[in-house]
């Protein structure tokens, strides 16, 4: 089973597709290709769990099982029990199926859904004559399926929890980036571990912490479980490898990483943050100060400033201030930081008027929901305003 190629799915946000692609190519795997809110990969059993364990931009590896032609509920139903679903659950085995999509035959996701999963349960019943329990919350096998028009395309989850949930966020405040987003911005400003880094809003400590483990070498997924820990049919050899895989992902590979710096003008923030950096043990690698944004510096020349300021949907700004006076402040601040970059991710429609400076690339993302531009800017004597390399 180690031995047998695959081809998977590593889904993600919108616009985070051309550095997941990048970091998939860089950890190896082959037939590499970028589509639309995933990039798809080929490798063995093992490679789709390694991808689990050490890709930072994904939020999901799907394993595609079958296309099948439904245009109707009654096809859906049809096509699906004629699937080899006893090849990856078993009778004792929990399941769930997430629907996503509709046609004129199949008016919701949760109907989808229900036809899915009673032609596997039927199935299983019919050859063992036992059907297998669903749990929503909590399965041992997660199968996605997804309809587009008459097509169905049957997938199994290797995931479980989205990966952007890394394990160590003990306290949610009250508009966090996810973790897998804010590693593709750090990815797509070129950080690579050996540059400074300072976040002047660093909130709970997305970015600082992310910024820690590239820096460090350690794999993203290395405190949590994942949904194939509990496939029936692995071997139990092949979980053995891949615990061998987890605690060497949990070592790390540099001791000694360039300065790493946060602020927060909110007390509670840098309690939060400092908590979760305790918590992932990297306060020997991480610096916290409560002060506010205006305030920030550069380590050293050669730094990457990164943060998500306030836009207006669910965070007030400093000191009450209008937006786009704090940006134009901030824009006039940070321009004279010294040699460095600045990566700033803001929903807000008048930030990049307000902020001032021309930032030398601009990438269409989406923090949840919400279109939030990633702005790259160079600053300092050293860089070149029209430079785009």
């Amino acid at each position: 089973m180690s031995v047998e190629q695959y081809n998977f799915l590593a889904t993600c946000s919108i616009g985070c597709e051309p550095v997941l692609e990048k970091e998939l190519k860089s950890l190896g795997f082959s037939r590499v290709k970028a589509s639309r809110n995933l990039v798809r990969f080929s490798g063995t059993l093992q490679d789709g769990m390694r991808a689990c364990l050490w890709s930072r931009c994904t939020s999901r590896v799907l394993l595609p099982l079958d296309s099948v032609h439904a245009p109707s509920a009654e096809e859906i139903y049809k096509q699906c029990m004629k699937l080899p679903w006893e090849e990856h659950l078993s009778t004792r085995s929990t399941f769930a199926v997430h629907g996503i999509g509709t046609n004129r035959g199949v008016r919701n996701s949760a109907f989808l859904a229900q036809k899915v999963k009673d032609a596997i349960a039927d199935r299983l019943r019919n050859r063992y004559g036992k059907r297998p329990n669903v749990d929503r919350n909590d399965p041992d096998v997660s199968i996605n399926a997804h309809l587009a028009g008459a097509r169905l395309d049957l997938s199994l989850d290797l995931s479980g929890d989205s990966l952007h949930k890394r394990g160590w966020r003990i306290e949610e405040t009250q508009a966090p980036i996810k973790e897998s987003l804010a590693a593709t911005i750090l990815l797509a400003a070129g950080y690579d571990g050996k540059q400074p880094l300072v976040d002047p809003m660093c909130g709970s400590g997305t970015f600082l912490i992310e910024a820690a483990e590239i820096a460090l070498g350690l794999a993203p997924g290395n405190r949590r479980r994942f949904a194939f820990e509990r496939w029936p049919m692995i071997p139990k050899k092949t979980l053995d490898r891949f615990e061998d895989m987890r605690r060497e992902g949990a070592t790390p590979k540099n001791q000694e990483i360039p300065t790493i710096w946060g602020s927060d003008i909110e007390r509670r923030m840098i309690r939060i943050a400092g908590q979760h950096i305790e918590g992932v043990g990297l306060t020997d690698y991480i610096r916290l100060e409560k002060k506010g944004a205006m305030r920030a510096s550069f380590p050293e020349n050669g730094s990457l400033l990164v943060t998500n300021p306030p836009y207006g949907e669910r965070l007030k700004p400093e000191k009450d201030e209008d937006l786009p006076v704090l940006y134009k402040k901030l824009g006039e601040k940070w321009r004279d930081l010294g040699d460095g970059k600045l990566a700033v991710i803001c929903a807000h429609e008048q930030f990049r008027k307000s902020f001032g400076l021309k930032p030398y690339k601009v990438i269409d993302l989406f923090n949840g929901p919400i279109r939030s531009p990633l702005f790259l800017y160079r600053i300092g004597g050293t860089w070149h305003e029209n430079s785009q390399s």
